[in-house]
């Protein structure tokens, strides 16, 4: 049975921002290594911007779980632990169809679950991929975060944007 880490620690909000942000096996264009790269670029923007918490509206920000509850940048879990309970429900859903052995989907379903946890829990980031420091990530075709990010790639309906 997969089990996600707890929701109040960071590995258990990081697990439940990946599986909330990164299409899964629902979607007709999933494929579990497209998944695996947008979640670890996920991973990756969530340590660089401890770097610089002020600039992404978390000021102070020590942890990932900082960086996630900081105010107007991940829809839903600005109160984490308390978050949009539609995200709770896709989440929960994900979650059954993976632990339903005689469910067919299952297999993908556990497959992309345990993959958000071994990003989230693993104890390093994948080497920076663009040629700045990748900072953020959008819906695909919702347009820039804001002036001085470039567009790095689109991976499973997310933009990944960087900072020269």
């Amino acid at each position: 049975m997969i089990l996600l880490p707890p929701k109040n620690d960071n590995e258990g909000a990081e697990v439940r921002l990946l599986l909330a942000e990164c299409r899964g096996p629902s979607f007709s264009t999933f494929t579990l290594s497209d998944a695996t790269t947008c979640m670890q670029l996920m991973d990756l923007v969530l340590f660089n911007r401890l770097d610089n918490p002020g600039r992404f509206g978390a000021k102070g920000a020590t942890t990932v779980g900082d960086i996630i509850r900081a105010p107007g940048q991940f829809a839903g879990f600005q109160n984490y632990p308390k978050y949009d309970s539609h995200v709770q429900h896709r989440i929960q859903v994900a979650l059954d169809i993976a632990n339903a052995a005689k469910d067919k989907r299952s297999p993908d379903f556990a497959a992309f679950i345990n993959a958000a946890i071994a990003i989230a829990t693993s104890t390093s980031t994948i080497t920076e991929p663009s040629p700045g420091t990748l900072v953020s990530w959008r819906t695909a075709g919702s347009g820039s975060p804001g002036s001085g990010f470039a567009l790095f790639k689109t991976v499973l309906g997310n933009d990944f944007y960087f900072v020269p």
